[in-house]
């Protein structure tokens, strides 16, 4: 096993974890006022994660990795203490896994990109260096498990420190920037042995590079085609470098822009031909509405602008990321941002939709939303909010309304369904858009083909056999994008059938699935809290296990807790001295024993071997001949009695048992040891 089960929060703390991400949905699907202070259009909210469940106060960027070979999303979120881990569950709903803690000291600077299936993570904590994280190893754990400690596979000490880490998966490379060397440039490094990156070239010659978006170029400009190149912002500048031969970075063409104060991040279209990038001072520096600068890329050696969108809000930008023609944004206090690219046309930009946790402010300043993932596979965007934690919203860009399938017909083969639903299509795609639907059998009569040309509705009509437990989608082909819309949600009209995973007889609410009739592994009943935990369901039997086991929303009510104590010095024994506390699963730093005679040494503890050192190690009440000090007085074991040891006989002086500085071997200090030190001080061991 790749990670430690090590308890990271108290039972309490647990709960709150498992009841906020194992089981409900903290906001209700809507359009407007989901919760006091978060506004949204075009976007609902699947999931929040607070910043506590997480085991920090601050959050910063996001990385997002696909298992291809469990189909499963994870989350990586950075935050001042370490990265979080999070796995999406059915219904886009994250469930924490626990961290891996910083290298060295906390900071709210840390970046997160995912290269193939290893994570590397950076910081600017001093002397931090870049952690390797082989995210195999999170297919390994389970929500049984609870949050564990999860430590890097490797650590590159050199850079010390880096302010964003760029992902160039294509080939296979990892790129630092702002880093402690190079000026402040990049430090290029092949990964394609992940276990062993390794420094193959830097950037130093135009200065500090704040962030950047490596590709293999593939645009209109024919000079450049098949390249390795990188797009940098720093300082009020866009450079294109070529990066192709790592030792040798040649600058193809650099190009400010209108009224530049920070050139932040640019993100370059998927087409090749044009990017976009925002600068993180200007709002704060001359005031006005949120800028995004356009770039023409046609020709490389001559980048320029072309157009300079400006947002309804005042709100600094920070970080872009496109998916086809839909561009999302996280700008600080407008949270996150829906924008269409219309590219060539004039006036490309569009914004189209946003979710905002922090309404109350679209102005200028540090606090909302610091960055994103779009997670194709399951339909969502993931961003994380400074001081509130992590968001998870569904673009409303395409949808569904009116589901309606008919009944199943009884039989040993069930004749065909009638499926009947509105496409709902908002503007802002690339049309035409190919539409067809996933996950079911058409009949001969109906071919699975629409195609749209322009915003609106459509009816989709059609005959088809559902697959068994599976869950049928209408799959969205633009000019530049795919996207997915599930078919079966608690609106449709339909008999309903629940994934029941756990085989409980519960189905979870949040996967719904085809079945014609009884079908193994699926419930009519959507009430499961927790579909990867048999022993919870409605009703269920209350066991001392930590789990909300009857769905009620309590925890272990009603069951003979566990009587947990305090282990200071982690020799495995309790201090009955001081409060304990009772839970059914093991708390950190806690055991259920009260035996330790003497909580502060880890060498005193019932059985204990013995060591001349004077003390009771193995806590009899009396000091063996076998744990004689040979030189009495010296407590420390440093050969002399000093004013150390004159320290520690006073900070004992009236303990009657487990006693760490006893002269008459008695496991007691008292006056009459204090007396015998004195006679001795300064008197050497031998």
């Amino acid at each position: 096993m790749f990670y430690s089960c090590l308890r990271l929060v108290s039972p309490c703390a647990l709960l709150a974890v498992w009841l906020c991400v194992g089981c409900e949905v903290l906001y209700a699907q809507g359009d407007v006022n989901l919760d006091e202070g978060v506004v949204s259009s075009n976007m609902v909210a699947e999931a929040f994660i607070p910043n506590s469940d997480m085991l920090t106060e601050r959050v910063n960027d996001i990385a997002s990795w696909y298992d291809e070979v469990e189909e499963v999303t994870y989350l990586l979120v950075g935050c001042e203490n370490g990265t979080a881990l999070l796995r999406l569950l059915p219904g886009a709903r994250p469930i924490f896994m626990g961290k891996m803690p910083t290298q060295t000291v906390s900071s709210i600077w840390r970046d997160i990109k995912v290269v193939h299936d290893h994570a590397y993570v950076v910081s600017e904590a001093p002397v931090h260096g870049m952690q390797v994280l082989n995210l195999d190893a999170l297919r390994g754990w389970s929500p049984l498990d609870g949050p564990a400690t999860w430590m890097p596979d490797t650590v590159i000490t050199a850079p010390g420190t880096a302010h964003n880490v760029v992902a160039f998966e294509e080939a296979s490379k990892i790129i630092q920037v702002g880093t402690s060397l190079f000026g402040g440039g990049a430090a290029i490094f092949d990964v394609s042995n992940p276990a062993a990156p390794h420094l193959v070239g830097g950037v130093s010659e135009w200065g500090s590079i704040h962030d950047a978006q490596a590709l293999v170029y593939n645009g209109p400009d024919a000079e450049h085609v098949g390249k390795e190149l990188l797009f940098a912002a720093g300082g009020e500048k866009l450079w294109v470098l070529d990066i192709t031969d790592a030792s040798d970075v040649q600058l193809i063409g650099s190009t400010t822009y209108t009224n530049p104060h920070f050139s932040h991040q640019v993100w370059v279209s998927d087409t090749h031909d044009h990017a976009f990038l925002g600068d993180e001072l200007d709002e704060t520096s001359m005031g006005g509405p949120t800028r995004t600068i356009v770039f023409d890329l046609t020709d490389l050696d001559d980048p320029h602008q072309v157009e300079v969108f400006q947002a309804e809000t005042t709100a600094t930008d920070h970080n872009q990321y496109a998916h086809g023609e839909w561009l999302f944004q996280s700008n600080y206090r407008a949270g996150l941002r829906m924008l269409s690219d219309a590219w060539p046309q004039s006036n490309a930009l569009s914004e189209r939709g946003f979710f905002d946790p922090l309404a109350e402010s679209t102005g200028p300043g540090f606090q909302g939303a610091w960055s994103h993932v779009i997670c194709e596979e399951d339909g969502v965007v993931a961003f994380t909010s400074i001081y509130e934690g992590l968001w998870v919203v569904r673009p409303q860009f395409a949808s569904l309304n009116n589901v309606a399938i008919s009944l199943c017909s009884p039989g040993t083969i069930p004749s065909a369904n009638t499926w009947s639903m509105t496409l709902n299509v908002e503007a802002g795609w690339a049309f035409p858009i190919d539409v067809q639907v996933d996950g079911v059998v058409m009949t001969p009569d109906y071919e699975n083909h629409w195609t749209i040309d322009e915003p609106g509705s459509i009816l989709l009509y059609f005959e088809a056999w559902g697959l068994t437990g599976v869950q049928p989608s209408v799959k969205l082909t633009s000019q530049r994008s795919t996207w997915s819309v599930n078919v079966l949600t608690p609106e449709a009209l339909w008999v309903a059938h629940y994934e029941d995973a756990d085989g409980d007889g519960f189905g979870n609410p949040y996967m719904p699935v085809w079945s014609c009739g009884d079908a193994p592994g699926t419930s009519t009943l959507p009430l499961d809290c927790q579909d990867w935990n048999a022993n919870t369901y409605p009703q269920a039997p209350e066991l001392c296990d930590g789990w909300n086991n009857d769905c009620d929303g309590e925890v272990d009510e009603g069951t003979a807790q566990l009587v947990w104590y305090i282990d200071a010095d982690g020799d495995g024994y309790g201090n009955p001295n001081v409060p304990f506390e009772l839970s059914c699963t093991a708390l950190t730093g806690r055991v259920l024993n009260a035996d330790d005679c003497n909580d502060a040494e880890a060498t005193m503890y019932p059985s204990a071997p013995s060591i001349l050192d004077g003390m009771d190690n193995n806590c009899d009440g009396v000091i063996a001949e076998s744990e004689l000090n040979p030189c009495p007085g010296d407590f420390d074991l440093d050969g002399n009695r000093t004013i150390n040891d004159m320290l520690q006989i006073l900070s004992s002086f009236g303990c009657a048992s487990g006693c760490s500085a006893s002269m008459d071997n008695l496991d007691t200090v008292d006056t009459s040891d204090l007396l015998l030190w004195l006679g001795v001080f300064g008197v050497d061991c031998d």
